[in-house]
Formats: structure tokens, C-alpha cells, sequence
């Protein structure tokens, strides 16, 4: 697979080519090398395409491109059932990485590394500070960094900009994670928030046209995600945001009169996507074969439609009261149709509630004639305590933090975390987290040079998140407004915007070519296109010039410390190279930027260049 971007920048003397020809193909984006070409006739289709022709302007922004290619995100597949992935190829296993020694002050380049892993990306003070301490004083610092509101924020910001209007639409909601996001002082936590929202996940029709829900459910993420995995679960399976992405808010028992079943929708994701997935797994991630060499199902029609019962009955608890002029039918209609403002967390309604005999996970069946709130309880502490969540969440926590292709040795121990955090408790976020981040293989540098199947593809959130955390300050009149409108189809993913439940892209997906033949997955690959990749790097181009007005309610900019160090080309790119690639720059890449930044004698326009041109190597995109 090949796509091309073509850039260009305007200087008061002349018109740089910043990027004559970026090829990136799925093998040199793991490889870590820049692929240039020359001469121009070949990329003139994009040209043409990249905001017509143009750069786009400082008080413009870039239309859409075109419609993203047919096939970029499959449909979902049918209840209950995915496919099972070929068998991977063989891969000769690389030499065992030595013990992680976290109480040793890192290098420059280990810290630059370490925090492109943990947080949104390193600032220079960060960098200087973690060089001065140690991984586990730093682990320590954010866990115990204050908790703050996701709710409390996004009210603050509605009353103040808004008018106090709940019904303002999704904006508020998003300026407040790119807030917290880029400029929070707790970045693991964050960071972690994000993960966590790419597997459990709810898109847009969660909360349409509302100001309030969305941040209550990332506030669920939020003091959850250093807290307890069953905690997490029950407060997300209460989350209002869930019950209508999800439809189960409103969710009716079984009607034998009518043969009417209750919806299977969250019954069937909760074990799917949230816990236990398709298949009985080993420790190590891999799958249990039955004596034929077939895997072995996790649930079967029985286990879904069981699950669908016990989540019957729960709704916005003002439903809990139902009146003549708006009887229960009709409560929850307007609930579902956001009539009027929900309740954040969903309540039990037992007239709504299936009473009956429930077969869930491994073979456990609820006795009829139970309350809904104590079938949800042991329908949760089944799924829980299954085998298969530590390696099934651990495995998509390792690619969300640290590579797309962990070996099994990897999965399996932080798969022993989850089950047991070393003081006999399962489930122990904190425990998890740090096993992912402090592996051996996470803190071996030796990988980042020496082995090709190493690491994963930043995705387009982290990439322009990183730009606005170290080369940004957040506006002082507290907005943070970009048209959404346009970076969504520019980017491929967004906040809220999943395009269902499956996220942005799937833990499993495997892009054409080499890496498929090799048996790897590269999940954000599922987004990354001709579209994209050009979009994203003209958006890049228009904001490292554009804010530095408070008027236009975004960021500004904070790289003129890099001014004085731009008269240097060569030290310039160094100094870049440590912050964004963590000394680890390819020949070929640091020759091209260098060239680059030659060109033109201006300070400002050599950094916007260099910024530029690091943002879109492969060196950078894919994290090593």
C-alpha cells in the first residue's frame, strides 16, 4: 500500500516544497525508513486534491479532500460472531530483553521514549525533569496526581462560552478533552482515559445533541481507570451514554403473548468487546483449540440471549415514577429520543425486568425470580472472573500504550497482573497499567533498532494531541474550539465519533502486504489512507503557523524558544530528534529534513518546516 502527501508553504521570499514525495508503505513505517522520491508528474492527482491546489490559510480551514475510499471500515459483523484470524506465521523470536531497572535516572532518549508511551508526548521540562529522576518516582507522581472532573470542567465551560445551554451540541464536550488531554498535569491518567474509550466505546447517537451525558462517561473512564477493572465495567454498564449507544436503556423483558425478546445489543458487546471475547485464550493471548484444532467459542445464542435478559429493565430513573400524562412506554421513548435532559447514570425499573431463569458465561445460570440489580451483580462478577479478561484487555492495552505485535511472554505477564496484582487482587488497574508501560520488552531500547516487528502506528489523536502539548499553550480565555467538521473526515477518528462499537479500527486488523504475509496486525493502519495521511499532514501544516491570536479560540503556539536554536539546521533537527523520535532518526530521514531546513535562512519558517516534516516521517509515526 502506498499513499503519497504533497505539502507546501509560503515564505515572504518564496514557496518552499516542504515534501515533494512522501511514500509510506506498511513495511517501511515498521521499518523506520523514509522512502523519498523525485520528480513531480506522478503526484499531481493529489496535488490537485490537497485543499485545491492551495495552502490553506491562517483563517481558513481546509475542506475535505474527497470521500474517504470505499472498504476503509468493514461492517460490522453479525451478532456474536467474528471470524477467527488465520494462523500467524512463525516469527524467529528476538533475544530476550533484559529486566527493566526503574529506580536508575534514564537516559535522555529512554525518557524521550518513555513518555511518547505514557503520556501525550514529552515537553522539555518533562524531559528534563524525568532525566533527573526515575520511571518509578514518575509512575508514582501520576497516579497520585489529583483526580479532576470531566463533568464538572465541561459545565464550567458550557455556562461560560455557552450560555449555559445543555443542549450546545458536542463541542463542549471535545474542547474539554483536547484540554485535558494536551495540557492536564496527570497524563498517564489521561492517557489511559483514551485507551480505555477505544475499547469501551460510544459513538455520537449516545448523546446527539447534548451537552451533559458524554462527559459523565468519560468521567466513568476517568476515576476508573487507576481504580478496579469491575468497577470500571459496572460503571460503565450504568453509564447513560452507554444505555442508548447500545440500546438497552428502556430495554423490555420478553413478552410470550406477543414472542417479543428483549435487545441483545449490550448483552452480546459486553462479552464481545469488553471482557471476555470470542474465544477461550490462554494466558499468553493465544487461542485454546479443541481436540480437532478448532477454537472454542466463549458463549453460544443461549449465553446472548440470557445476558439480554438480565439487562432488561434498566432506564433514567425518572422513569422510576411513571405517571398518567407520561406512563412508562412513554418515558422511555422520550428518553431514547432525548426529549428531554437524561440522568447521567440509568436506574433499575423491575416492571421492566425479566424474572426468569438466565443462562450467562460458563455455564451459570440465575434462578428466576430475582431483582435486576442483584442479577446485574452476578452477571458482572461472572464476567470478571473469567480466564480470559486479563489476556484479552491486557493484550489491547499493550497495543493502545505500547506495540501492535506484543509477544506472547508480554500478554501473559501482564495477563498475571490482572489476576493478581501481587497483594492477591484481581482486576487492579494500577498494577496493569504499570505492567504494560515497565515490561521488559516496553523499556528495551534494543527494539527500537533491532526489531522490525516492534511497536505500533500513533494514531492520528496522539499525533496532533503530542504538537499541541509540546509546541502549544492552551488559550488563556480557556477555549480550545476546531471545526470538527472538517478533522474528522481529516483524521478518521475524533472523539464520540467512532463509527460503532468496533472503534476507530480493530485490535486485529491486518493491512495488505508484508505485514499480513508476516502475520501482524496494525490496527491504526484501518485509518490510514491517501486521504488521510494528505489531510492530516495539511492540517499540521496550517497549525504550526497559524494560532497565535486568542481571538481565534484555539491554541497558541510556544516553539520561539526554538528560534535561537534554528540558526543551526543540524542542531535543530537534533534537538527535535530527541523530543519526537528519542535519538532515533534515520539517516535518510534526518538527511531529507535537514535539506529541508537548509532551503530557506528564516528561523520561523525553518522550524515550521522541520515541525512539518518530523510530524509526517516514519520515523515518528510509527512508535518504537
Amino acid at each position: 500500500m502506498q499513499t503519497y502527501a504533497v505539502i507546501t508553504a509560503t515564505s515572504p521570499c518564496a514557496k518552499i516544497i516542504l515534501l515533494r514525495c512522501l511514500r509510506l508503505t506498511v513495511t517501511s513505517l515498521f521499518a523506520g525508513s523514509l522512502a523519498a522520491c523525485g520528480g513531480g508528474a506522478g503526484d499531481a492527482h493529489t496535488a490537485a486534491t490537497a485543499s485545491g491546489g492551495t495552502t490553506p490559510s491562517a483563517a481558513t480551514a481546509p475542506a475535505p479532500i474527497a470521500p474517504a475510499p470505499p472498504g476503509i471500515m468493514p461492517s460490522d459483523p453479525p451478532p456474536g460472531m467474528m471470524p477467527t484470524n488465520p494462523p500467524a506465521p512463525v516469527q524467529p523470536a528476538p533475544p530476550p530483553s533484559p529486566p527493566a531497572n526503574l529506580t536508575q535516572k534514564p537516559t535522555r532518549a529512554e525518557a524521550s521514549r518513555f513518555l511518547a508511551q505514557a503520556s501525550f508526548g514529552a515537553t522539555r521540562a518533562e524531559l528534563d525533569a524525568l532525566t533527573q529522576s526515575n520511571l518509578a518516582s514518575w509512575l508514582d507522581k501520576q497516579f497520585n496526581a489529583p483526580l479532576t472532573s470531566y463533568d464538572i470542567e465541561t459545565k464550567n465551560l458550557v455556562d461560560k462560552f455557552y450560555g449555559g445551554n445543555d443542549s450546545s451540541g458536542p463541542l463542549p464536550n471535545v474542547e474539554i478533552i483536547w484540554r485535558k488531554f494536551a495540557y492536564g498535569n496527570d497524563q498517564l491518567r489521561q492517557r489511559t482515559v483514551w485507551a480505555l474509550s477505544q475499547l469501551f466505546v460510544v459513538g455520537k447517537s449516545s448523546t446527539p445533541s447534548d451537552a451533559s451525558i458524554g462527559p459523565s462517561f468519560w468521567d466513568a473512564l476517568n476515576r476508573n481507570a487507576f481504580g478496579n477493572f469491575r468497577q470500571l465495567l459496572e460503571d460503565v454498564t450504568l453509564s447513560s451514554s452507554m444505555g442508548l449507544y447500545l440500546s438497552y436503556s428502556g430495554n423490555p423483558k420478553e413478552d410470550p403473548l406477543t414472542g417479543s425478546s428483549p435487545d441483545e445489543n449490550y448483552g452480546r458487546e459486553i462479552m464481545q468487546l469488553f471482557t471476555v471475547g470470542l474465544w477461550m485464550l490462554n494466558q499468553d493471548g493465544s487461542q485454546i483449540l479443541d481436540s480437532s484444532g478448532r477454537p472454542i467459542p466463549t458463549y453460544g445464542q443461549a449465553e446472548i440471549s440470557g445476558m439480554a435478559k438480565v439487562f432488561t429493565g434498566w432506564g433514567f430513573p425518572r422513569c422510576q415514577n411513571p405517571t398518567a400524562s407520561e406512563p412508562l412506554n412513554v418515558c422511555f421513548e422520550a428518553a431514547s429520543r432525548l426529549g428531554w435532559a437524561p440522568e447521567k447514570t440509568l436506574a433499575a425499573i423491575e416492571s421492566y425486568h425479566s424474572t426468569s431463569e438466565k443462562k450467562i458465561l460458563t455455564g451459570k445460570i440465575l434462578p428466576a425470580g430475582r431483582p435486576a440489580g442483584q442479577d446485574l451483580k452476578d452477571t458482572l462478577d461472572t464476567l470478571f472472573n473469567h480466564p480470559n479478561v486479563g489476556p484479552f484487555i491486557g493484550k489491547q492495552l499493550i497495543q493502545r500504550f505500547v506495540t501492535s505485535n506484543p509477544s506472547p511472554g508480554y500478554v501473559s505477564r501482564v495477563a498475571a497482573k490482572f489476576a493478581d496484582n501481587g497483594a492477591g487482587t484481581r482486576g487492579d488497574m494500577k498494577a496493569v497499567i504499570t505492567a504494560v508501560l515497565t515490561d521488559p520488552e516496553a523499556r528495551d531500547m534494543a527494539r527500537v533498532t533491532n526489531d522490525s516487528h516492534f511497536g505500533k502506528v500513533r494514531e492520528p489523536v496522539l499525533r496532533w494531541v503530542n504538537f499541541l502539548r509540546t509546541f502549544t499553550t492552551p488559550n488563556p480565555n480557556g477555549h480550545a474550539y476546531y471545526d470538527f467538521n472538517w478533522m474528522i473526515p481529516a483524521f478518521g477518528q475524533w472523539p464520540y465519533e467512532s463509527p460503532s462499537v468496533f472503534n476507530f479500527y480493530r485490535p486485529t486488523y491486518r493491512p495488505p502486504g508484508e505485514l499480513s504475509q508476516a502475520g501482524m496486525v496494525a490496527p491504526e493502519m484501518q485509518i490510514t489512507h491517501e486521504y488521510t495521511i494528505a489531510a492530516s499532514h495539511n492540517a499540521f501544516h496550517l497549525w504550526t503557523g497559524a494560532h497565535n491570536d486568542a481571538s481565534a479560540n484555539q491554541h497558541l503556539n510556544d516553539y520561539d524558544w526554538l528560534l535561537p536554536i534554528a540558526t543551526d539546521p543540524a542542531k535543530l533537527v537534533d534537538t527535535l530528534d530527541e523530543l519526537l523520535t528519542y535519538k532515533s532518526l534515520s539517516s535518510g530521514s534526518r538527511a531529507a529534513i535537514l535539506s529541508a531546513v537548509q532551503a530557506t535562512t528564516y528561523e520561523t519558517e525553518r522550524v515550521r518546516i522541520a515541525l512539518l516534516l518530523f510530524f509526517a516521517s516514519p520515523d515518528y509515526l510509527v512508535l518504537k
